[in-house]
């Protein structure tokens, strides 16, 4: 089975340092139309997401919990089913196992749900995310909403070539091989 795992915060919803709020969830432009695509090519969805608020006290994990029920009831309306979030709640200073880039959400997920990783694609806008797929034998993509634009200035550090893409709907030319980039 393949997977497209997606980060949360400048991926799924816009981008909001450390949003706490229900009412703060807001799908990009494209997103669904481009969700709904990789859905129907058998991609299993799910996020994965460090939200370091919780452990930071900023917000509370049933804060996140709520965060979660709106963005699944949000793409749910068009058909969009999420098979899982995947959450660290811990900040860097906790010294925990599963906050990205460390593979290891991805990879105990894989082993579970029987995933290959080596067919899957991991979206995000953030150095984490594209060390998590790396780390991970997943292919990393780009995308330049959230925290993306600042990320392709670093993207050359990485040994391995990195598709990037406008927004989340560029991505779809994934699923056919048609464009590794669209920048």
């Amino acid at each position: 089975m393949k997977a497209l795992f997606l980060d949360r915060d400048g991926v799924v919803i816009e981008y909001i340092p450390y949003l706490s709020k229900p009412e703060q969830v807001k799908i990009p432009q494209g997103a669904i139309e481009a969700l709904k695509l990789w859905q129907d090519q058998g991609y299993r969805l799910v996020i994965v997401t460090n939200q370091s608020g919780i452990s930071r006290g900023y917000f509370t994990y049933d804060d996140v919990m709520a965060i979660h029920q709106k963005i699944l009831e949000e793409y749910g309306q068009f058909g969009i089913q999420f098979a899982d979030i995947l959450m660290c709640p811990h900040q860097p200073a906790d010294n925990c196992h599963c906050r990205k880039p460390s593979p290891y959400l991805l990879e105990t997920y894989s082993q579970h749900q029987n995933i290959d990783l080596a067919r899957s694609y991991f979206i995000g806008d953030a150095p984490s995310d594209i060390e998590c797929a790396i780390n991970a034998q997943c292919q990393p993509v780009l995308v330049l909403t959230g925290r993306g634009k600042e990320t392709l200035q670093h993207l050359s550090k990485y040994s391995i070539p990195i598709p990037v893409f406008n927004s989340l709907g560029g991505t779809v030319k994934l699923i056919n091989n048609e464009s590794l980039s669209e920048v």
